[in-house]
């Protein structure tokens, strides 16, 4: 099961949600101006989406491999 963080706008809530083949229950606590991890597919979300109480989060995953070097720019006169 892959989730979706997002920032919660509406009001103070809780919800118990069935997710992925298995039917796992997901509950989760939706707090204004809290993330949130959904699953994005899943009907409640995308009420909530439709709603405007769910704004998406950036990506905080990195690319494997990668590690971000700082660059300085040298001047040469």
């Amino acid at each position: 099961m892959k989730l979706t963080r997002y920032t919660y706008t509406g009001p103070q809530s809780a919800a118990s949600l069935r997710v992925g083949e298995a039917r796992e229950l997901l509950e989760v606590q939706l707090l204004p101006g809290k993330p949130v991890e959904l699953p994005a597919d899943h009907e409640y979300t995308l009420v909530l989406l439709e709603l405007k109480h769910l704004v998406l989060l950036p990506s905080t995953e990195k690319p494997a491999g990668k590690t971000a070097i700082a660059s300085q720019k040298t001047e040469q006169e």
